[in-house]
């Protein structure tokens, strides 16, 4: 009898304590799911401060501050001048030189910290890196990630005229499901109407994944490349002219 009523009690508790798991297993996907819907909604509207605060920005900081590292180290090299490329080339006629050096100033036009503005929207210069503060840097490169920002971005690299430039509707995602791992990892599974379906055509497009992190409580988004769209995928615009 004793035997017995050891093992109701614990088939009891095991009963009792089962629905209890469960609730618990959904209360976390519910507001792992909600982290990710409010993310996205923010992002829509173009509010980038406040989708930087929803970023685990203890793991972007070191890609920052490798960014900041590389770009101190960089040293610009001295402009190659007329004389000089005459000077290797003692054949070339000075009206030659001439528009060699000025196509290179072309090319160059942007300086040798041009490529910033790719990583972090409106940022020039290693000056304007260097002002950034964490947060502030992750809302500059969510929006470089962003396709409206980056064909706006292609639309004035290409010289075309900005009052003809159009309307870049912001995409419709969508959490297709998330996955718990434990109380401080998930993973959503989500596609977007302009990248995803089944398109046989483009085999790479389709269903990506989110991973997130609760620090304190609260869901962060962990950030990626691929957070918005493909990594394979890029926009450009030919010269206007």
């Amino acid at each position: 009898m004793r035997a017995f009523g050891v093992f109701g009690a614990l088939y009891a508790a095991a009963v009792f304590s089962a629905p209890t798991r469960g609730s618990a297993q959904r209360t976390v996907e519910r507001s792992a799911r909600a982290a990710v819907d409010s993310f996205f909604a923010v992002v829509a509207r173009e509010r980038w401060d406040s989708a930087a605060i929803m970023l685990d920005l203890a793991r972007f900081e070191p890609y920052f501050k490798r960014v900041v590292r590389d770009a101190r180290g960089m040293i610009p090299s001295r402009q190659m001048t007329v004389e000089d490329l005459m000077a290797e080339d003692s054949t070339m006629p000075r009206a030659v030189a001439e528009w060699h050096i000025s196509q290179a100033k072309k090319a160059s036009a942007g300086g040798p910290f041009n490529y910033l503005s790719y990583e972090f929207a409106g940022i020039r210069d290693q000056h304007d890196l260097f002002a950034l503060t964490v947060p502030a840097a992750a809302a500059r490169w969510l929006e470089a990630k962003d396709g409206r920002t980056q064909m706006r971005e292609a639309w004035r690299r290409g010289n075309c005229s900005l009052q003809k430039l159009p309307d870049f509707p912001a995409p419709k995602r969508t959490v297709l499901a998330v996955s718990v791992v434990n109380d401080s990892t998930a993973y959503a599974i989500h596609t977007d109407d302009q990248f995803g379906g089944d398109n046989p055509e483009y085999l790479s497009f389709g269903e990506r994944v989110i991973r997130m992190h609760r620090v304190h409580g609260r869901w962060h988004i962990e950030p990626r490349d691929d957070l918005f769209r493909p990594s394979n995928t890029s926009f450009a615009i030919t010269d206007c002219r």
